[in-house]
């Protein structure tokens, strides 16, 4: 069987009225991240005829309603053909952008034919672009499936092995999950991995992976909360930031449009240090081209005793490498003052640590994302217990959420 990924096309678009569309996103990085892609009508047409110069006004304007109900403001979408508009999306990229994409048109086809059948749904992914020349391909559906199936509401728990697992042999994934060694105060620190899925609280889709990792005492099994990793010594955040980053480097996507970017949690003291950047570099299992392309690095550590200037610095650095960086805030009032100085791509906050009842989740929430919103693209609350709190979530204000996944022994079959 043939993968679609493989079958690259040529579509000439003749339309003048696009010409500023195609310039404006000719070389941008939008396009090998998958979040430029057409959607086609075709089969509409099609079915419809000789009464397609009829209707086409009706299919138009319907598409256009979908479209203004599913993309946001920063979004793009022009009509390139009398079958085809080109969308560019800013709120999300890659599987998730795509997903956005096949939803819209499945609303279409579903009003216009009743149906919206497998071999009628034309979504192709934009490569590059030439002038009026679009290099597209076509977009892997068993992608689109599984970030859909990640986010559904209706699943009462996370899946005991991530989809996204199953694709990493067993073995490898032995190796790096769980590890140990021996804290500079000599007593043994164990960390378990988790893989968590990200949902697009607008768009109900995985948009991103994010590694969790859960640190405790080998003796005792005591787990050492983040809020107390500012007692560890610089060596050891060095070494679970390393086993951190040789786990989450095993799920970082071979292609940009077929499978999410990966959040990775490490210290700023890590990544502030030429040592801990070389760490991100060189990654093991992943080149510093999926690096660029597909990790996301996210400070866990920053508080009111940060540099701001050293920050903004560390910031542009670690840009230049991964993907982006977040900003993992600390639950107070204040909690945007240590970050307020950089540009970072997303801000979040971990919720699971705070213990908080369900009858003061809802004003937490709504309190942290009044200071969050308009400071960064992405807000997201990351550490729910449960999936009736992501619709919480979307109501306080947040743009992604994440359920607190558990570390899982790793029993599948070596792949």
């Amino acid at each position: 069987m043939s993968n679609p990924l493989d079958e690259h096309e040529i579509t000439r678009i003749s339309a003048a009225d696009a010409s500023a569309v195609l310039e404006r996103l000719a070389g941008s990085d939008r396009l090998e991240r998958g979040a430029v892609f057409l959607i086609s009508v075709e089969a509409i047409k099609e079915r419809s005829g000789d009464r397609w110069d009829r209707k086409r006004d009706d299919v138009w304007g319907y598409l256009g309603r979908k479209l203004n109900e599913y993309l946001s403001y920063q979004d793009i979408h022009q009509r390139v053909s009398d079958t085809e508009v080109l969308v560019a999306m800013t709120t999300e990229e890659g599987v998730a952008a795509q997903a956005v994409g096949m939803k819209v048109l499945e609303e279409v086809l579903e009003f216009f034919l009743g149906a919206a059948n497998r071999r009628d749904i034309r979504v192709k992914a934009v490569t590059k672009i030439d002038g009026h020349v679009l290099s597209c391909t076509g977009i892997d559906p068993e992608a689109i499936a599984t970030a859909r199936a990640t986010a559904r509401p209706e699943a009462e728990r996370e899946p005991v092995i991530s989809p996204y697992q199953t694709k990493v042999s067993a073995q490898a994934e032995r190796e790096r999950n769980p590890v140990s060694f021996v804290a500079a105060s000599g007593h043994k620190v164990q960390i378990e991995f988790a893989l968590e899925h990200v949902v697009s609280l607008r768009h109900g889709v995985t948009a991103v992976l994010r590694v969790e990792p859960t640190v405790r005492y080998y003796a005792t099994g005591e787990i050492i909360p983040t809020r107390k990793y500012g007692k560890l010594a610089d060596v050891d955040l060095m070494a679970l930031d390393n086993a951190t980053l040789a786990f989450g480097g095993l799920f970082l996507p071979q292609d940009a449009r077929t499978q999410p970017p990966v959040i990775l949690p490490v210290s700023f003291r890590t990544m502030g240090g030429r040592k801990g950047r070389q760490l991100l570099i060189g990654m093991p299992c992943a080149s510093p081209e999926q690096v660029r392309q597909g990790a996301m690095i996210e400070f866990i550590d920053i508080d009111q005793g940060t540099p701001p200037g050293r920050l903004v610095e560390v910031v542009s650095l670690v840009s230049g490498v991964a993907r982006g960086v977040l900003a993992r805030l600390q639950p107070t009032s204040e909690a945007l003052r240590p970050v307020s100085g950089a540009r970072f791509n997303g801000l979040s906050v971990d919720v699971a640590e705070l213990g908080l009842p369900e009858a003061k989740l809802g004003s937490f929430l709504r309190q942290m994302a009044h200071q969050m919103r308009g400071k960064a693209p992405a807000l997201i609350a990351q550490g729910l217990g449960e999936r009736l709190h992501l619709e919480m979530a979307e109501e306080a204000g947040f743009t992604h959420a994440g359920i607190r996944a558990a570390p899982k022994t790793v029993t599948r079959q070596v792949a």
